[in-house]
């Protein structure tokens, strides 16, 4: 194996372990009754996980077994799969952050608890 190879194949891994590790903290929110929350974290770093996932099948698995000169089948493939999943899974991500954000703000319209009312 050559340097590139070794590089291209630990950057695929690092990416999956890394997306693996988001959704792990999607399903530690779940555990923690912040369902919406946890839901949208998981599917939205699965969804980026199908990345390298279908890069490593496409490029490294299947383009072995073709006999056929037109190679850009494989790159369209990758394209209509990675591109949709990139943008739901970050779009999910966003979601998740947004509604995280929204239910740790403090309303402004309420009195603090430690304060009694007249």
């Amino acid at each position: 194996m050559d340097l590139y190879t070794v590089l291209y194949n630990t950057r695929a891994a690092l990416l999956c372990i890394s997306f693996l590790v988001g959704a792990g903290f999607g399903i530690y929110a779940i555990t923690r009754q912040q369902q919406t929350t946890g839901w949208l974290t998981l599917i939205g770093f699965l969804l980026l996980g199908i990345d390298p996932v279908a890069e490593v099948l496409i490029f490294r698995v299947f383009m072995r077994f073709y006999t056929g000169e037109n190679f850009d089948i494989f790159n369209g493939a990758y394209v209509c799969i990675s591109a949709p999943a990139y943008l739901i899974g970050v779009g999910c991500i966003i979601a998740a952050l947004f509604k995280t954000m929204k239910t740790q703000s403090p309303d402004m319209g309420d009195a603090p608890a430690d304060v009694p009312e007249p």
